[in-house]
């Protein structure tokens, strides 16, 4: 009479490493996926950046006649950037620089001031005042353009870059205050009490010991309030309808939509020379914004 085999258990061993290769096979898997997703929205992302590029450089008969993934060296040519010096187009460049900076020095003084007030004077309902200080950065710009318009009109700024300034800085300002107020919190205010108890007077404090501590949250709200001028569209659609006084953006549209402009190689030449700037100063000044971002709540 036959006895009855034990059931073979896996060892140990065996285990270990069935488990190890599941965690493996499951690692690579999601470090796949990870790699593939970033890999496609990269693309999606990228891509008109690509196409706007290679229109730039292309001949402007070759672009609305012919379709290609790659331009031909036949067809490659820098008269697309001739643009610049002729027609409306640098005016509208011109216009736009005058808009960004203006709106640039007004939102870093300004939010450099309050933020400093903010964060060294107590008043009563203060962080109320900051709650609702950040209203007014969620009211989309077309619902502000409208009113702005009809004021504008009755006091004589319309048509005015400087009209144009302190309506972007409106919006900007909100943002920028808030940040301010938040990084200057991290300066510790016992280097300003040894600078008082020196002799300097508290603007002078402010000025030699808050303000260079503060070039990270400078750089910051200088590159966002960079960013909202420089593309800006809506207001500068209805706050500048003089075609002199536009920018770039509603001023090309209104020269396609007038039929003065069909020449997409062109358009797409000063859109390159419009879109490197702000890749510009991302790049090169992304470690003080990161600082800038990084601040401490209490």
């Amino acid at each position: 009479m036959s006895t009855p085999t034990e059931t073979e258990t896996p060892s140990e061993t065996e285990t270990e490493g069935r488990t190890r290769l599941s965690y493996e096979t499951r690692d690579r898997l999601y470090h796949l996926a990870l790699y593939g997703s970033a890999a496609l929205f990269s693309a999606v992302i990228l891509f008109p950046i690509y196409w706007m590029i290679q229109n730039a450089f292309t001949d402007s008969q070759t672009v609305i006649t012919e379709f290609s993934w790659l331009p031909s060296p036949e067809t490659v040519t820098l008269d697309n950037f001739s643009v610049l010096a002729a027609g409306a187009v640098p005016r509208y460049v011109i216009n736009t620089i005058v808009v960004t900076a203006g709106t640039i020095v007004v939102v870093v003084a300004v939010s450099l001031v309050a933020g400093y007030g903010m964060a060294r004077f107590r008043f009563r309902y203060k962080q109320s005042f900051a709650q609702f200080l950040l209203l007014g950065y969620m009211f989309s710009p077309i619902v502000l353009g409208l009113p702005l318009y009809l004021i504008w009109s009755e006091i004589g700024l319309l048509n005015a870059q400087i009209g144009l300034v302190i309506a972007l800085s409106s919006i900007s300002m909100p943002f920028a205050v808030w940040l301010m107020w938040k990084y200057i919190q991290t300066i510790p205010e016992s280097m300003e009490e040894s600078a008082w108890i020196a002799g300097a007077s508290r603007w002078r404090t402010f000025w030699d010991v808050v303000v260079p501590q503060t070039k990270p949250a400078i750089v910051a709200c200088a590159l966002f309030a960079f960013a909202i001028a420089w593309n800006d569209f809506t207001f500068a659609q209805i706050l500048l309808p003089s075609q002199e006084s536009t920018t770039f953006a509603p001023g090309i549209m209104r020269l396609i939509d007038q039929g003065g402009y069909t020449s997409w190689g062109d358009i797409m030449a000063v859109s390159l020379l419009m879109t490197v700037p702000p890749l510009l100063f991302a790049y090169f000044l992304q470690e003080y914004l990161l600082k800038g971002f990084e601040v401490r709540t209490r």
